[in-house]
């Protein structure tokens, strides 16, 4: 989507390189892209390293355990949004705990850096 919004029309992209699988649609279709630029007033990007200290995070401080996808919304409020909205009433919508306890110990970083 960020690659659509940068050129103003559907765009797509040659391979999914996340382990956010899910969110790496291959395309953004036209009626996708309509609801974004009418309701998205911003992107921001989280990278692997975010996802997988994020879900370290989570672990820790509250037992969640959950797959890179569902992460991304609380990565971005800790990483790049983290001075933006200091002192601003926030909510996330966290869905998808659809990770085997096998995965998630090997993509979670533990130590989140995270304070």
């Amino acid at each position: 989507m960020r690659r659509s919004r940068a050129a103003g029309e559907p765009q797509s992209i040659e391979r999914v390189a996340t382990i956010a699988d899910s969110l790496g649609a291959p395309f953004a279709l036209p009626y996708s892209f309509g609801l974004a630029e009418q309701s998205v007033d911003d992107l921001v990007i989280v990278d692997d390293e975010q996802l997988r200290r994020t879900m370290g995070f989570l672990f820790r401080t509250m037992k969640i355990v959950v797959e890179p996808a569902c992460v991304a919304s609380t990565a971005a409020l800790l990483w790049p949004l983290r001075e933006r909205l200091i002192g601003k009433r926030v909510a996330l919508v966290m869905c998808g705990s659809n990770i085997d306890w096998d995965t998630f110990e090997e993509q979670a970083i533990f130590d989140d850096g995270v304070d």
